[in-house]
């Protein structure tokens, strides 16, 4: 298998193609077709994830209705709603393909890790500020309703998976990925609410009501439930199944949480895209380009950090990739469960996935071109 066929949830194959060669031929036949599925999804992922957001455009009914199903549920006397029950899923997913082995050698060298880890969180925090500042001087003051939350939002997020298929195509640093990614999230339930406060006391008085909404809906028991468990319950399935089984299935386990994430977007995007038409030319591209911005910001942080401490090539891509690409999928149903009133900060999230995949390409695509020049001279 492609060693980018499960990219989608951003991990590394634990075994290789000739030892799934040696088993039977049912499950070979089975592993390829779903082997080729996850690298059909990986290429086309970003027209998939624009043909989502076309859908809740044009076609929002079905993308609502998911969005208010309930499952039963015995857990506190209430029904998930089905887009905590696709979190679960990614979150698990994710976890299952993590060899954790891989992360040991990283936290021999604390140093790169905990600056990255601080970085995830504070490069974002000051663009808030200066946004908040900057802003409502561009564009009127309630017209921007949402706007800055939800770059508040996104900016408290933890690493996306993602982040880890970009650097294993890149051929970076693989181990440091990981840590970012299970070590970020391990430390939103505290992180998330704390920084989400924080950021509020920068914004207008409204905006900083609409952050306390999402700290106080959205903190301790959920990040426990629908964040933390999934990710257990992934870590502990991964030490109790054989890593032969696991990689048996490797490809599906990526089409499974690829899934859940396009859905996500989907049904999320549903209640707020229809109502972006109505938006002003200059409020639209205000949002894309804080959508840029903090992508960018990853970006600059991740490459001046690997200056500084004078990091290989290797490790420069993951750190760039890393605090570059926030979990989306996660502040997408923060949004959606408590903002529902609030459409642009939905647009925000949709716009921040989509920038921080496309930037993530153009990335790759130089840094492969800076190692054909190295090589050829």
């Amino acid at each position: 298998m492609s060693r980018g066929a499960i990219s989608l949830v951003g991990l590394d194959p634990p075994d290789t193609l000739p030892q799934r060669r040696r088993r039977s031929l049912d499950g070979h036949a089975t592993t390829r077709t779903g082997d080729r599925l996850a690298r059909f999804v990986q290429r086309n992922f970003l027209s998939l994830l624009l043909g989502c957001y076309a859908l809740a455009t044009l076609w929002p009914q079905l993308g609502i209705a998911l969005r208010e199903l309930r499952v039963p549920s015995s857990f506190s006397g209430e029904a998930p709603l089905v887009p905590l029950l696709l979190l679960a899923l990614m979150l698990f997913c994710a976890a299952l393909l993590t060899d954790l082995g891989q992360i040991r050698s990283v936290l021999q060298h604390p140093l790169v890790l905990l600056a990255a880890l601080a970085a995830v969180w504070l490069g974002p925090a000051l663009l808030v500020v200066i946004a908040g500042w900057i802003v409502p001087r561009i564009v009127d003051g309630p017209a921007t309703a949402g706007l800055l939350v939800g770059l508040a939002l996104v900016a408290a997020m933890p690493v996306a998976n993602s982040s880890v298929g970009w650097v294993q195509n890149a051929g970076g640093n693989l181990a440091l990925g990981l840590g970012l990614v299970v070590l970020s999230i391990s430390l939103s339930p505290w992180a998330t609410p704390q920084l989400l406060e924080l950021l509020g006391k920068s914004l207008s008085a409204a905006e900083q009501q609409q952050c306390e909404r999402l700290v106080n809906n959205f903190s301790g028991w959920f990040f426990i439930v629908w964040v933390i468990l999934p990710t257990a319950s992934g870590f502990a399935c991964r030490q109790l199944v054989k890593p032969g089984r696991v990689a048996s299935v490797s490809g599906w386990i990526a089409l499974a949480s690829a899934a859940a994430l396009l859905a996500l977007n989907y049904i999320n995007s549903a209640p707020a895209l229809p109502q972006v038409r109505e938006s002003s030319a200059s409020l639209l591209a205000t949002t894309a380009a804080l959508a840029v911005a903090l992508s960018a910001v990853g970006l600059a942080l991740g490459w001046t950090l690997a200056r500084i401490l004078r990091q290989p090539d290797e490790t420069r891509s993951a750190l760039m990739f890393g605090l570059s690409m926030k979990h989306t999928g996660l502040a997408l149903i923060l949004a959606g469960q408590v903002l529902t009133d609030q459409p642009l900060t939905i647009l925000f999230i949709v716009l921040a996935t989509l920038v921080q995949h496309l930037l993530a390409g153009i990335v790759q695509w130089a840094l492969q071109g800076r190692r054909v020049e190295s090589s050829g001279g």
